[in-house]
C-alpha cells in the first residue's frame, strides 16, 4: 500500500510521456487553442502537448515539494522513490531518441529538484529533532 502512496507524480508523467511517443502523437500539435478565450493583438497563442508536459510537470514539481515537506513516517521512502525515478529520466535521456528534446531536459531537471528538494528538506527536519548542547 504504501509503495502506491509513494510513487513519485513525476513516474506518472514520464509514462505518459513515453506512451504518448509510443503511440505515435505528434507532441508539436496545438493541445489546447486559446485563441477563442485570449484576444490579445490578434496573434496566434496555442499550447502544444509538450507544453502541456511542462506545465504539468510544474504543477506535479509543487505537489511532490509539498508532499516531501510533510514530516511522515514513509517520507524517507517517497524521497528514495523520487530518487530512482529522477536517475530514470536521466537515464531515458542518455538512452532514447525520443527524449532528447527541451521539455523532456526540464521534466528531468524537475524530477531531480524533488529528489534534492526531499532529501533537503528530510535532513533538515533531522536536524531540529536533534538537540545538540554546548
Amino acid at each position: 500500500m504504501f509503495l502506491i502512496r509513494d510513487i513519485s507524480l513525476f513516474l506518472w508523467l514520464l509514462i505518459a510521456f513515453c506512451a504518448a511517443h509510443y503511440a505515435t502523437v505528434n507532441l508539436d500539435i496545438p493541445y489546447l487553442d486559446m485563441n477563442y478565450i485570449l484576444y490579445v493583438h490578434d496573434k496566434t497563442f496555442f499550447i502544444t502537448t509538450r507544453d502541456a508536459f511542462t506545465i504539468v510537470g510544474i504543477l506535479f514539481l509543487f505537489v511532490e515539494i509539498y508532499k516531501a515537506a510533510t514530516t511522515g513516517e514513509y517520507s524517507t521512502a517517497e524521497t528514495i522513490v523520487s530518487f530512482f525515478v529522477a536517475v530514470a529520466y536521466l537515464a531515458l535521456f542518455l538512452i532514447m531518441e525520443c527524449a532528447h528534446n527541451a521539455e523532456f531536459f526540464i521534466l528531468m531537471l524537475m524530477s531531480f529538484l524533488d529528489a534534492i528538494g526531499g532529501f533537503v528538506i528530510s535532513i533538515n527536519a533531522a536536524r531540529k529533532d536533534i538537540a545538540v548542547k554546548k
